[in-house]
């Protein structure tokens, strides 16, 4: 095993780098670098060598070219045990290479994070660098290649324990780094350059698990949480129990149902369905008002707002027992308040996540769909009754039919233009999920008549017309699409109601 004596350092993310350079220093180990790297490390005091002193050539193309040449890359590769790899490397009058320190262009942090267009995109492509990691780390067995700040700390450790000699083992871990890297790397590149092409055919998992959860959808169920390599969390805990796999998906739910509206809202989730909403003067009212549609099943559920919570909706919520409570952010005195509760989850969601694609696991495979989040143009909606809806009525529509997408199928929902009544989700029959939608709401008393009906696919008989209608039911709005859409327009304009197609489906399994 060779000692360490020369050491090419040129990074990019300059964390840590001075001290470890100076570290290289004081154990008589030479420094090569280039061009920002190089010029920290001096106006640090640390003794350092340019790369062109060793090329005898100047950085070219604006820094595209500098390390990419013979004497340094056959100071990395020259295989020690090997007589013509060292007298090539002496006829071209280079040196041998021990340490490689290089890590790379952000391209995920730029250029991807940033959907950067492609000529923007391409300068984030890192060549040099890869191609001194591959370098080193196929020589392992006499070069140590470092890709990453956090593993300056272990090689110190590591360097001051065995008198500056590594075993075999040790920089086979440290060329295993390198490769996964660099394949993350090339596997970032690619997607980034195929993303706008037809690639349906193969699909490739590149996952990495984040969080550990409390249990899956039952107690005796592992779970896990995973985000693709290049992905961070979109939201964030910051007090409260470790969550579970019902929780995330809860979570996910309640935060898409009340992103779909910019007035103030609340929603409350049990079991993946609203089982309460309401628009609100602010976080407060919203919240009681979303009570009020269910006071029974909101106990122990998920509630989401979008917008700030603050002390006087905070002092509501602790009236209850609540799993998680959901925010774009929580007021000082709000977060006080709410961590009274010790198990209570607080989570800050900052943005919309940005999957688009829906995963199922199914026999010995998966099922990939687009997720249901299109954009809705509500005035292409058709009205096909004879009587028309006013602008208050369509309101009410509109809500009801942004809340039905979210309800199991077969879902019915009906609501003002403000506030959720009643929910009939996950039933084999549609008449069933409006029989129950109505009864829960008789039961938390509130008032179903001059409401609408939503239904998340078309109605395939006239009962649930005429079954809303006897209680006072003004609207309906569904997909349509039934060979017997015209019998159920007849029965709604026979019951003096107006209805509205929207041409989309909206199941949800």
């Amino acid at each position: 095993m060779n000692k360490i004596r020369t050491a090419l350092i040129s990074v990019w993310d300059k964390t840590g780098i001075v001290d470890f350079a100076k570290f290289l220093n004081e154990k008589n180990i030479k420094i090569i670098s280039t061009g920002g790297t190089k010029k920290i490390l001096k106006d640090n005091g640390i003794n350092v060598m340019s790369i062109s002193d060793i090329t005898n050539q100047k950085e070219v193309m604006n820094g595209r070219v500098k390390t990419l040449h013979p004497k340094i890359f056959g100071g990395i590769l020259a295989n020690r045990e090997n007589k013509s790899h060292i007298d090539d490397l002496k006829d071209m009058q280079g040196k041998f290479i021990d340490l490689v320190v290089v890590n790379l262009y952000p391209f995920v942090n730029e250029a991807v994070s940033k959907n950067l267009d492609m000529d923007k995109a391409i300068e984030y492509i890192d060549i040099g660098g890869p191609s001194m990691l591959r370098a080193a780390a196929k020589n392992y067995k006499h070069i140590i290649p470092l890709c990453d700040p956090n593993q300056y700390k272990d090689f110190v450790t590591s360097f001051n324990n065995n008198d500056g000699f590594f075993s075999k083992s040790d920089r086979k871990k440290y060329a295993l780094e390198i490769f996964k890297l660099t394949h993350q790397y090339d596997e970032n590149i690619f997607q980034f350059f195929s993303k706008d092409d037809d690639e349906s055919d193969k699909i490739e998992f590149k996952l990495k698990k984040v969080d550990e959860l409390r249990y899956g959808e039952n107690p005796h169920q592992k779970a896990s949480f995973y985000l693709s390599q290049n992905e961070k969390k979109s939201w964030m805990q910051h007090h409260g129990k470790q969550l579970s796999y019902n929780n995330y998906y809860d979570i996910e739910t309640a935060f898409s149902i009340v992103n779909e509206f910019t007035e103030t809202c609340c929603v409350i989730i049990k079991h993946s369905n609203p089982c309460g909403f309401s628009l609100g003067q602010n976080p407060k009212h919203a919240y009681l008002s979303a009570i009020e549609t269910d006071p029974v099943s909101y106990f122990g559920g998920i509630v989401a707002f979008n917008s700030e919570v603050n002390y006087q909706a905070a002092i509501e919520i602790n009236k209850s027992f609540l799993e998680c409570i959901v925010a774009k952010s929580f007021s000082e005195r709000a977060f006080l308040e709410l961590k009274k509760k010790k198990n209570l989850r607080l989570i800050t969601i900052d943005e919309k996540p940005r999957n688009n694609k829906i995963i199922k696991s199914v026999f010995n495979g998966f099922l990939i769909q687009d997720k249901d989040d299109f954009d809705e143009d509500f005035n292409s909606f058709e009205i096909v009754s004879k009587i028309k809806p006013d602008n208050e009525q369509l309101k009410a529509l509109h809500l009801s039919w942004k809340l039905v997408k979210y309800v199991k199928s077969n879902a019915i929902v009906f609501s003002n233009d403000r506030q959720l009544i009643g929910v009939g989700a996950g039933q084999m029959s549609r008449i069933d999920a409006a029989k129950i939608a109505i009864e829960k709401a008789k039961d938390s008393k509130l008032v179903l008549k001059d409401t609408v009906m939503a239904s998340d696919a078309f109605f395939p008989f006239t009962d649930c017309i005429t079954l809303a209608a006897g209680y006072g039911v003004k609207g309906v709005i569904h997909p349509g699409g039934s060979i017997k859409d015209q019998e159920v327009i007849n029965e709604v304009n026979k019951q003096s109601m107006f209805m509205l197609i929207t041409k989309k489906r909206h199941f949800n399994h």
